[in-house]
């Protein structure tokens, strides 16, 4: 080992408790970076894989009620791959220990086979027997939040009639990944179910024989997808279409593809602003281990040592807090994500979720904070290539301000001795004091953006439900009512 290397290790070791705190800043900068990047790739790529391999409908057409010939009219349209038609409807289940039935969605399934498009991952139990009118597949959140299994038996209201049902398995499905009850924003397992019955049951239990109140479209590549909508719209109109609509609306999907931008926006505005941190601590450890061993400098030169050599010594002990925080960052930023992914399960409902980091990411991690410590050491090693032995065995000369700017009589006037002395300093080293103020703004927005976001959603909280909605309970129908409905409700 080479002295100037013993000499590193001496130093790290004395001034531990500085290093090790802007190798903190470091890896928590790191530590975003990969652990966004992170669930970025991992949410992105099992969406993908998930929509792909159960053949999520990239259109979606509800209306009131047509005839099954009309699914040969949409097959029709230029760009249109598949097109599947299915009954939809609305429903209620009464379970013990629930105040209110929980609201349901009731959605059918061929009777022979898997659906062209739409399908469903069996979780537990088994598919649905196309000759048993009673049994359904539930969503298994619901299913888990009242720990019903398959063969236990639940009752439903739909279309007004009470029927009893026998669960058959418990599924997940691409389209409801996020399953919120209607008009509601968060989820809750408690509250919202969804079934699916062969399609000759609920096609009789909402008098749809013969019939489809929703058609499910998959469109070929590069299909424009606003004019499959607006030929689907034109097609349905008679019929009572309500509307048809891309993938991008579908809420489940909106949900998660909100929730992955905005995971993409926090990995590249937060890291820099605490690499930003750290490169301004380093700026002022260094220069100010630099300017106390001065004479250390000149007698390292005066034994032979280049100014390279000297100046590189230093720009190790920069790399050492570096890259030590940045390896820290990548640990913990893997721990944190796999953490994350746990919970990011319990709000959308996939199948599997594992996380996992690219190594472009680790790549660009450790090479953003060696940039920025360097970028905050570069400017202060250059009194080092500058500094030679003569000088630097004698004590400092006074700094030369003459080219700084001359204080007008007007400010000597205004000013005390004390604000002068300040604005003297800024005016004379015009540098540090941009480098100062960047590293101070840097802190104070991270400070800033935790307390903002904590004040945001209390103040949210509030507004919506003490100005937005000041209703106590909310009442849906499934079906329009005339306005004199709303009379008897007043009473």
């Amino acid at each position: 080992m080479s002295p100037l290397d013993a000499k590193l290790g001496r130093d790290l070791w004395r001034m531990k408790g500085q290093a090790l705190a802007i190798a903190v800043v470091v890896g928590l900068g790191v530590l975003m970076l990969v652990m966004m990047d992170g669930l970025v790739n991992s949410l992105t790529e099992t969406r993908d894989a998930y929509y792909a391999r159960y053949r999520l409908a990239q259109a979606f057409a509800p209306l009131k009620r047509a005839p099954d010939r009309v699914l040969d009219d949409l097959r029709a349209i230029p760009g249109v791959a598949a097109v599947e038609g299915r009954v939809t409807g609305g429903a209620l289940i009464d379970l013990a220990g629930l105040a209110v039935p929980a609201r349901a969605e009731a959605i059918s399934l061929p009777a022979h086979g898997p659906p062209r498009l739409n399908a469903v991952h069996l979780a537990r139990g088994r598919l649905l027997d196309p000759t048993r009118a009673d049994e359904i597949l539930l969503l298994k959140g619901f299913a888990d939040a009242h720990g019903l299994e398959p063969g236990d038996r639940i009752a439903a209201t739909m279309n007004g009639a009470r029927r009893d049902f026998r669960i058959a398995g418990l599924v997940e499905a691409p389209e409801f990944l996020f399953s919120a009850p209607p008009g509601e924003l968060m989820p809750d397992d408690s509250r919202f179910a969804v079934i699916w019955m062969n399609h000759s049951a609920l096609a009789a239990a909402y008098d749809m024989d013969g019939a489809f109140n929703e058609a499910l479209l998959s469109l070929t590549r590069g299909a424009e997808t606003q004019a499959v909508l607006r030929a689907a719209d034109r097609i349905l109109e008679p019929y009572g279409g309500l509307g048809a609509y891309g993938l991008r609306d579908q809420v489940s999907n909106r949900f998660i593809t909100e929730e992955i931008a905005g995971l993409v926006v926090t990995s590249r505005v937060v890291p820099p602003v605490f690499l930003a941190v750290a490169a301004f601590l380093l700026n002022i450890v260094v220069s100010r281990m630099i300017r106390a061993e001065r004479e250390q400098i000149g007698l390292l030169k005066a034994f032979g040592y280049t100014s390279f050599e000297v100046g590189l010594h230093y720009f190790k002990f920069i790399m050492a807090i570096a890259v030590g925080g940045a390896v820290l960052g990548c640990l913990f930023g893997v721990i944190g994500g796999r953490s994350l992914a746990t919970v990011y399960q319990i709000y959308y409902k996939f199948p599997f979720l594992v996380f996992r980091v690219v190594p472009a990411a680790f790549v660009t991690g450790v090479a953003a904070s060696v940039l920025a410590a360097a970028a905050g050491g570069i400017l202060v090693l250059r009194g080092v290539f500058t500094l030679t032995p003569a000088v630097a065995m004698r004590a400092a000369a006074p700094a030369d301000y003459s080219r700084a700017a001359a204080m007008g009589g007007i400010l000597r006037t205004l000013l005390d001795q004390p604000s002068r002395m300040v604005l003297r300093r800024i005016a004379r080293e015009p540098l540090r004091t941009l480098l100062a103020v960047i590293g101070i703004a840097a802190g104070m927005a991270i400070s800033v953006a935790m307390v903002n976001v904590t004040a945001a959603f209390d103040i949210t909280v509030e507004r919506n439900f003490t100005l937005v909605d000041r209703s106590d309970v909310t009442l849906a129908f499934i079906e329009p009512l005339p306005d004199r409905v709303i009379h008897d409700l007043r009473r």
